[in-house]
């Protein structure tokens, strides 16, 4: 019997040290925005940040808008932000980067912009109401809006290869600017993120 309790008492020690083992525990660390960061392989923010930044230069090294500016002396060409869609296969907000690429542009200096579709009718409803609910004096004019000449859209692509424990994946960033008059393209432009996943045969 005493060998039994011996028995037992190790086993529950085992099972204690075990199970101690298994629970998880993790920590939270603030690190620098801009520290590069990638613990799963997917699409995240760096992604953006790099995809972002060559897109922009880029688009601001095309021909467009030095044409723009000779037929249009001192005026910088106007952009107007349009849709960015997700084709890849991860959930990814491609709102972030429309936003990403939007700021990259204006602190450029050689572009402006005017609001999109999604902070438009906001501006508009409040301008229809100060002609009613503020002074004469300070109520903004109607029909006085800066039409876009050129419509920055794009989309998100990715393929996936795998072979036993090694993925790779590709991310395939693409962005185009059109004359909203003519519905010429005047910039095309991609930028390619891969990624080499490997993950450890047996882990504990």
């Amino acid at each position: 019997m005493r060998r039994s309790g011996i028995i037992i008492t190790i086993i529950m020690l085992l099972s204690l040290v075990v199970f101690t083992a298994c629970q998880s525990s993790y920590s939270v660390s603030r690190v620098s925005s801009d520290k590069d960061l990638d613990l799963s392989g997917n699409w995240n923010d760096t992604d953006i940040r790099l995809v972002s930044e060559a897109l922009v230069q880029s688009s601001l090294k095309g021909g467009w808008i030095n044409q723009f500016r000779m037929k249009n002396v001192g005026r910088n060409p106007v952009v107007i932000v349009g849709t960015f869609i997700n084709r890849s296969s991860e959930h990814i907000d491609t709102a972030i980067i429309a936003k990403r690429y939007e700021m990259e542009l204006i602190n450029s200096g050689k572009v402006d912009m005017v609001a999109d579709q999604n902070f438009r009718a906001s501006v508009r409803q409040e301008r229809e109401e100060q002609q009613y609910f503020a002074s004469e004096e300070s109520a903004k004019a109607l029909g006085k809006e800066i039409g876009a000449d050129f419509l920055l859209q794009g989309a998100v692509r990715s393929v996936l290869d795998q072979k036993g424990n090694t993925r790779v994946r590709t991310y395939y960033v693409s962005a185009e600017l059109i004359d909203i008059e003519t519905n010429r393209k005047v910039w095309l432009g991609e930028e390619t993120i891969k990624k080499v996943i490997q993950q450890a045969r047996y882990s504990l």
